[in-house]
């Protein structure tokens, strides 16, 4: 399996109904990762934050993005970092970030709709394309952009719990 580009797709199972969403999570990078849902550009930044909260992370900051791009991560996709909008290249290809290399970023338009650029704090390896397996949903409703990894108010249950299952489609950037 080639890390650079590959995707999972996700299915979430709640008690015994499945709940059609379908999530595109790439390779993981010092904890930073891509993801879209339910097609490419659909996410407000508050449904961003949501759904990295949703797959156990933050929403990254740039200095995450700059260390996994230093590790080789790159796509020709627009995210939403903390306070920003951004693409990392890599590689220069006419068809991304107008043929730059490195972090390009947008003027910060907040009404927009873009990808995600995740953190998971957990995440030990430099790189690895593993499925996410697990989306914890108890989350969504408190959490601040902050990037910090911390994901929870003192008041808050954390019981529920989808199961996932993926599947890896093709390969693209």
């Amino acid at each position: 399996l080639h890390c650079l580009g590959s995707w999972n797709t996700i299915k979430i199972h709640l008690l015994h109904k499945c709940v059609t969403a379908k999530f595109n999570v790439s390779c993981r990078y010092g904890g930073v990762f891509h993801v879209e849902k339910n097609g490419r550009y659909s996410l407000t930044r508050s449904e961003a934050v949501e759904l990295c909260r949703a797959l156990n992370s933050t929403l990254a900051t740039l200095e995450q993005l700059k260390k996994a791009h230093e590790l080789g991560f790159e796509t020709c996709r627009y995210g939403f970092v903390v306070g920003h909008i951004v693409i990392p290249r890599i590689n220069p290809y006419h068809l991304c970030a107008a043929n730059k290399t490195g972090i390009y970023r947008l003027p910060a338009n907040t009404t927009a709709r873009y990808d995600a650029y995740c953190y998971n704090a957990t995440e030990t390896e430099e790189k690895t394309c593993e499925p996410v397996v697990k989306i914890d949903t108890s989350l969504l409703s408190n959490q601040d952009e902050t990037g910090t990894g911390h994901r929870y108010k003192s008041s808050s249950k954390h019981s529920k719990a989808y199961f996932v299952t993926t599947g890896f489609l093709s390969n693209h950037q």
